[in-house]
């Protein structure tokens, strides 16, 4: 009996010794992940520095851009426009009805033309 007991303490201690060394192996895959992750925060926070300077270089130059515009784009400036497009408008849709007036009348004077052309031969030509 006693010698029962001794092997079978002896085979559990075998089988605590692996459970231990296996343990051992996954904590250190852990502590080696873990410092993989670490790792990887770190360059996300070395981009995310640069990406908080590159926001404020963009965030100057878009204040900049606003400045310009509303330098450019005053109302009165905004108001000579529309009033110079409009004019260029009302001289275009003139042109355009002048053109189709002179297409209308031509049109006409050539199919006169076509029917006297036609009533002249009907009526000397046999």
């Amino acid at each position: 009996m006693l010698q029962t007991l001794l092997t079978r303490t002896a085979v559990m201690q075998a089988q605590m010794q692996i459970q231990n060394e296996s343990m051992l192996a996954t904590l250190k895959l852990m502590q080696e992940g873990q410092q993989a992750l670490a790792r990887e925060v770190a360059v996300l926070r070395d981009g995310q520095n640069e990406l908080r300077v590159t926001t404020g270089v963009m965030q100057a130059e878009l204040k900049a851009l606003n400045e310009r515009m509303t330098y450019y784009a005053t109302e009165a400036k905004v108001e000579s426009v529309r009033t110079e497009v409009e004019s260029v408008r009302t001289a275009l849709h003139k042109a355009i009805e002048a053109q189709t007036w002179r297409l209308m009348i031509w049109m006409t004077a050539a199919g006169s033309g076509l029917v006297g052309a036609t009533y002249y031969i009907a009526r000397n030509v046999h």
